[in-house]
This record gives structure tokens, C-alpha cells and sequence, in this order.
């Protein structure tokens, strides 16, 4: 019998690894994202494994309408690289004075990467990793999972946050990343929109929702073998006929190569957030989020809609929730509106 040492040159000519040299992982458990919806409150952050690598993109940062204005804060952070089976981002507000609290309002927020980090600065391509409405006047702490972003959050990246306050104080931000060893899946992410806004309402050709969305071809990769997409949309305005785009419900067409993916997103349990209590509007449900939480968005598969190995058509249209266009008959200053962003995520 040949002795091992014999035998590795000719495993190597042939191609072959031997069995000792495969990738070996820690057994580490994961966290159960799904048992935490739909509010994904933070868990205690000292029972996370020992095995787990936690990095930090804003500690306690102030956003707020101040001066300096920091309602949009950019942060370039060193990510751990590596295999990573679960990516968790933790997210959470602090009022900056416990006894002067922060914003009374419930605002729009997102946080997003940077997709070219060396560009130009108005001409950065990002990508959304979380949509959030703040809490009226308390804070909030929510951790959700981020893994098919694994791709977009290793090495040296950038990150900005935008919040749409208007006051100072404001808010103190912190988000981390929680990364859990363990074999990766291979997931391309490919960005289509970025954080957006889309006026709804107007029936004019020139003003109309089709008017303001270019539909995007994009290449499936030959090998894949899923292919699905995320998209996250939050309606804003009220006054207007129905009171949209907030407080109406709505539906939102992603439309693949002709086929129509149909998502609402309305929340009717925004009484139950456990960030509570709350002043202001708080209960009342609304067109995808509610204050005080992260509005996850929709993953649709896509795959029976798409070819591997072929271009695909993407776009997308906002109607009613009974499929009607709608037309805002009742103008108020300020034109409703829908927050969307999408991506898709190849698996090979």
C-alpha cells in the first residue's frame, strides 16, 4: 500500500483534495429571525455566541437637523471578511436627553451601502439594507436578518443613514453587524433601485407612476438557481383623496417579463408594536410600517418568471389596493408618495 505522503502529489495532479483539507466550520447556532417577527425586538446582546464577530457602523451617532445637519450620516467601516452562514444587523434609537426626549414626529429612515464607495459622492450607487420609521418621542432597538447582503459587507465599506427629521434633537443611531461563522451561500446581490421616492396620484401621462419608473433588463446568470427579489415600499402623505399614500391601502405590481409579482404591505398591527406606548397616530395601520419599527419589505420568487441564461424585464407599477389607478382628486400641499427600494438576490 502506498503511504499517504505518496499519495497527495498524485490527488493533486488529479485535482482531488484530500478529505482533511476541506473547510471546516464551528458548529454555532444560528438566530431564529423568523420567530421574532414581525417586530424583531433586540435580543439581549449578551447571549449571542462567543463564536460570533460583531462590528460596529455607528455608535450613538447624532442624527438630527442641527448644526451640523447630520439627517444623512456617511460612515466608512472596516467589515470582518470570511464565511458567514447568518448576518444580523442590530438597529437601534436613543433619545440624546432622557429628560428633553428626541423627535416628537415619526420619520422616514434608511440605511444603505455603497455599491462604488470610490465614486464621487453624488454619483454613488447604494443599495438599501433597511427601511425605518422612527418612534414618536422614545426609542426603539430592532435586529433583522441581512445574509443575502453577505456579498456587500466584507472589507472596507461604506454606509450612510438618512433620517427625514426636520428638529434637533433628534435621534442618537447605532447599527452593527453580527456575524455568525459557517458555510456561506453563494447569493449575488443585484441592486435595481436604490432608495427611492415615487409620486402616486396623478393620472397625467406625464406625472403618472409608469412616467417615473424605466423598466431595467437584467441578466440571470446561466447557473442560477434561484432567483428572487426584495422589495420594500412605505406610502407617505395624508389629506389627499383616501388619504394616501399613508393611511390607504395599496398595491404594489413588480411586474418580470410581463408577469405581475402583487404585494400590499399594509400593516393593520401597528397597535401591537411592543414600542409602546407612543404619542401621536401610533395605532393607526398604514400603507407598509408603522412608527417605532423596521418595515422588512417582501422577498418574492421570481425564478418561474425568469430564464437562466437570458435577459429578464423588470418594472414596476403602484395602484389601489383593488387595482384601480389612483387619482388624488383632493390635492393638499405636498403630493402623496411611496417610498421603494429593490433588489435582486442570484443563488448559484
Amino acid at each position: 500500500m502506498r503511504s499517504p505522503a505518496l499519495l497527495l502529489p498524485v490527488l493533486l495532479l488529479l485535482g482531488c483534495r484530500p478529505a482533511d483539507d476541506t473547510p471546516s466550520y464551528p458548529d454555532v447556532t444560528t438566530y431564529d429571525f423568523e420567530a421574532a417577527e414581525p417586530w424583531f425586538e433586540c435580543p439581549d446582546a449578551d447571549d449571542f455566541p462567543d463564536e460570533v464577530t460583531i462590528a460596529t457602523v455607528y455608535d450613538a451617532a447624532t442624527q438630527d437637523f442641527g448644526d451640523p445637519n447630520t439627517r444623512d450620516l456617511e460612515a466608512l467601516t472596516d467589515l470582518p471578511t470570511g464565511d458567514w452562514k447568518q448576518i444580523g444587523l442590530w438597529f437601534q434609537l436613543e433619545c440624546p436627553d432622557a429628560a428633553g426626549g428626541c423627535d416628537d414626529w415619526d420619520r422616514a429612515g434608511s440605511l444603505q451601502v455603497a455599491l462604488d464607495a470610490d465614486a464621487a459622492p453624488g454619483e454613488r450607487q447604494w443599495a438599501e439594507l433597511a427601511r425605518h420609521v422612527t418612534p414618536y418621542d422614545r426609542g426603539m432597538c430592532q435586529y433583522i436578518d441581512v445574509t443575502p447582503m453577505a456579498s456587500l459587507l466584507q472589507g472596507n465599506t461604506l454606509f450612510t443613514s438618512h433620517i427625514d427629521t426636520w428638529v434637533s434633537p433628534g435621534w442618537l443611531v447605532t447599527a452593527k453587524l453580527v456575524y455568525t461563522p459557517g458555510e456561506p451561500a453563494d447569493t449575488e446581490v443585484i441592486n435595481i433601485w436604490g432608495h427611492r421616492s415615487i409620486t402616486v396620484g396623478n393620472t397625467a401621462p406625464e406625472g403618472n407612476v409608469d412616467s417615473q419608473v424605466d423598466p431595467v433588463t437584467v441578466s440571470i446568470p446561466a447557473d442560477a438557481r434561484r432567483v428572487r427579489a426584495h422589495l420594500i415600499t412605505t406610502g407617505h402623505g395624508f389629506g389627499h383623496s383616501g388619504n394616501c399614500a399613508e393611511f390607504c391601502g395599496m398595491q404594489h405590481d413588480l411586474i418580470v417579463n410581463g408577469e405581475a409579482h402583487s404585494w400590499s404591505g399594509w400593516r393593520d398591527d401597528c397597535d401591537q408594536n411592543p414600542v409602546s406606548p407612543q404619542g401621536g397616530t401610533w395605532t393607526y395601520a398604514r400603507n407598509g410600517w408603522c412608527p417605532g419599527s423596521i418595515s422588512v419589505g417582501k422577498v418574492m420568487n421570481i425564478l418561474e418568471s425568469v430564464t437562466p441564461g437570458e435577459d429578464a424585464m423588470i418594472d414596476f407599477d403602484i395602484r389601489l389596493g383593488n387595482g384601480a389607478e389612483y387619482n388624488n382628486a383632493q390635492p393638499v400641499d405636498g403630493a402623496p408618495f411611496t417610498r421603494v427600494s429593490l433588489k435582486l438576490f442570484i443563488e448559484r
